[in-house]
């Protein structure tokens, strides 16, 4: 009867080196996309905070994703490759914001998520309804009866004793 050995899957160093490299193309591609969008935003004038339909403003994604599908296609090095696909990335996050009004990276560099606020929801903190504020505290004592002189005349009962300390 022939036994099944368990075989642990070997991950090489030239695996990850190779998988490194692709998301460092990728990333890269993405960096050099905005900066590329930057500049077309800059050589049409775009304003961002024009009122209703900008056409101008959709230039940008336009042109990235065309840029990064031409290298895709036309370039026979997986490199340049994997750049094209990160100015494509770039083109289409553009065009999301630009659709949507809302950046999908804003926050993320400070793992706060706060350029997420309409995704998730504002933040809010519960408030438990009740009165915060603490009327003053009157214990409602009764009065004090007022102090009586005593006399020296050497009678000690009732009266507080009198010690010298010599």
């Amino acid at each position: 009867m022939a036994t099944k050995t368990k075989s642990k899957a070997k991950i090489s160093s030239q695996a990850v080196m190779d998988e490194l490299k692709t998301l460092a193309l990728l990333t890269g591609g993405v960096v050099i996309g905005s900066a590329g969008g930057k500049i077309i935003d800059k050589v049409l004038k775009v304003d961002p905070n024009a009122p209703g339909f900008n056409a101008k403003a959709f230039a940008r994604p336009v042109l990235l994703v065309g840029a990064g599908t031409a290298a895709n296609l036309l370039m026979k090095n997986p490199n340049i490759k994997m750049l094209g696909v990160g100015v494509g990335a770039a083109g289409v996050l553009s065009g999301v914001k630009l659709v949507m009004k809302k950046d999908l990276l804003a926050g993320l560099a400070d793992f706060s998520f706060n350029g997420m606020e309409g995704l998730l929801g504002n933040p809010t903190v519960y408030r438990d309804p009740i009165n915060l504020s603490v009327d003053r505290y009157n214990p409602d004592l009764p009065a004090l009866a007022a102090s009586e002189e005593y006399s020296n005349s050497g009678d000690l009962e009732g009266s507080p004793a009198v010690f010298e300390i010599i």
